[in-house]
């Protein structure tokens, strides 16, 4: 395999300029675009598709920062974190700068969530060989717990989880072998296909959402004119981040290992290390290069669970094991083993879409939004929608999976709707069957002593982590709500 190919850097290319589009467009958001684009990787060669997965997964979530400069509305979650902070910076240093800090901070954030990539997926590796069912159920229920407290409202969050865990238990028990909820259809004993319920959520979902919205008046846009300055997109930020070393290093390290806790993910790093910078009473510049390094580091420590456990590190890696089982790739410890050249492929595509793809595609990709911002609302929503369908038929060429695909867009319209988090529901239907199979699995052997998941000194331990983890995540959130309400009493006095 050679990197260097015009295939590869080819397929980089365009899939970081493909993320780049979708990650900018408010509401359209990364793991969407990742999910319609999925079916076609199925008939690209492997180093292909894997090349322009990454490449879209990387500069999606910085070109969330786009229409935040544009227009102050986030193309992202990750982005909504210093929306205010970018806009304003834009505002007051012109859009080349706001955006070359967060090119160029997410491009190197990335670099260093990189090299902890290879370290921690290769020792995690190493451990992970002497994991049991009782480990990967500890692990498991971590993911389970980080992703629910990582959602704005924890109730909703417990809601979708469990909505996705109950997608996730339609087809073949996996530990008995029985089939339930299939409602005597045989297409539905392979369970949901996990591809089309993510087109379904995500993709169909939000044509209707917009739909529903009605024409309504496009906001107004800042002028998104770079000058053809490379200075200043790309020398004044680089000084900025030279400048700023121990925030950033700081900013991108942290980052690295909340993308590596499953279910947490780029989002919650942006939130977490810009809130920081904030409390720290620190500069627009330095709140927008703490959020912008930490969610691009997280999504490289989102890979270290998904290649050495088989455990999705947020959406976008809980699609890409859906893909690598489709293809017959079983992420975990033998991966190294059995496809260490898939591996290593991996890391080098990573180190190249930090240091090449991401800086270019950020500078070109700015242009090309102002102009697909300016297409016709009905286009765009076409457009979608056609490759939504398009896409789930092409999975498996069966009619039934368009059924489920609307059957889920409603469900996904209803859950936005109600304002519940859908990434919640995607990780609830990966982790809600890896929950089961662990837990089914460590009762049988053990006759149903409950007490056996706490003899292993490494389950003992990953116990606690669950333990000390859910305490201090409901108690920084507890005191998070408090904060709030304070802010609100005070906003509401001074009213009166």
């Amino acid at each position: 395999m050679n990197l260097l190919s015009p295939e590869i850097l080819l397929a980089m290319f365009l899939g970081g300029l493909y993320g780049a589009v979708f990650g900018a467009l408010p509401g359209i958001t990364a793991t969407l675009a990742l999910s319609l684009f999925i079916p076609f990787a199925l008939f690209l060669p492997p180093e292909v598709g894997l090349a322009a997965i990454i490449s879209l997964s990387a500069t999606a979530i910085f070109a969330g920062d786009i229409g935040a400069v544009m227009a102050r509305i986030p193309g992202t979650p990750a982005s909504a974190a210093y929306t205010e902070e970018i806009h304003e910076l834009a505002q007051a240093r012109g859009p080349a700068f706001a955006l070359g800090l967060s090119a160029l901070a997410s491009a190197l954030g990335s670099l260093v969530g990189t090299g902890l990539l290879v370290l921690g997926s290769l020792g995690m590796a190493a451990i992970a060989r002497q994991f049991s069912s009782f480990e990967y159920f500890w692990l498991v229920l971590l993911g389970v717990t980080s992703g629910i407290l990582a959602a704005p409202h924890i109730a909703k969050g417990l809601v979708a989880f469990a909505l996705g865990m109950l997608l996730g238990t339609i087809g073949y028990d996996p530990a008995l072998g029985h089939p339930r909820f299939t409602f005597g259809n045989p297409n539905l004993l392979g369970g949901v296909n996990f591809i089309v319920a993510l087109i379904g959520l995500f993709g169909l979902s939000e044509v209707l959402f917009q739909l529903l919205k009605g024409p309504g008046a496009k906001p107004q846009s800042a002028s998104l004119s770079l000058n053809g300055s490379a200075s200043r997109f790309f020398l004044e930020p680089l000084r900025l981040i030279l400048a700023k070393g121990g925030l950033f290093l700081r900013s991108s390290l942290l980052g690295t290992f909340i993308g590596f806790l499953p279910g947490a993910g780029s989002d919650f790093a942006a939130w977490v290390m810009s809130n920081f910078q904030r409390l720290a009473k620190g500069s627009r510049e330095t709140v927008v290069l703490a959020g912008t390094a930490a969610n691009n580091a997280a999504v490289a420590g989102t890979w270290i669970p998904a290649l050495s456990l088989g455990l999705p590190g947020d959406t976008l890696t809980a699609i890409v094991l859906g893909l690598f089982l489709t293809l017959g790739i079983r992420p975990g410890p033998e991966l190294f083993s059995r496809n260490l050249n898939l591996v290593v492929e991996i890391y080098l595509i990573f180190l190249l879409s930090s240091v090449l793809i991401m800086p270019l595609v950020g500078y070109l990709g700015s242009f090309l939004v102002g102009l697909a911002t300016r297409l016709p609302r009905g286009v765009l929503l076409g457009g979608i929608a056609g490759l939504s369908l398009l896409g789930a038929y092409a999975i498996n060429n069966n009619p039934f999976d368009l059924s489920v695909l609307a059957a889920l867009g409603l469900l996904g319209l209803l859950l936005r709707l109600g304002d519940y988090p859908l990434g919640q529901v995607v990780l609830g239907l990966v982790l809600g069957p890896l929950l089961e199979q662990h837990l089914m699995v460590s009762m049988i052997k053990t006759h149903w002593d409950l007490f056996s998941f706490f003899e292993r000194p490494v389950a003992l331990f990953l116990a606690l982590v669950n333990l000390i983890f859910l305490v201090g995540m409901a108690w920084l959130r507890l005191r998070q709500a408090k904060r709030l309400g304070a802010l609100e009493a005070r906003a509401r006095k001074e009213e009166a």
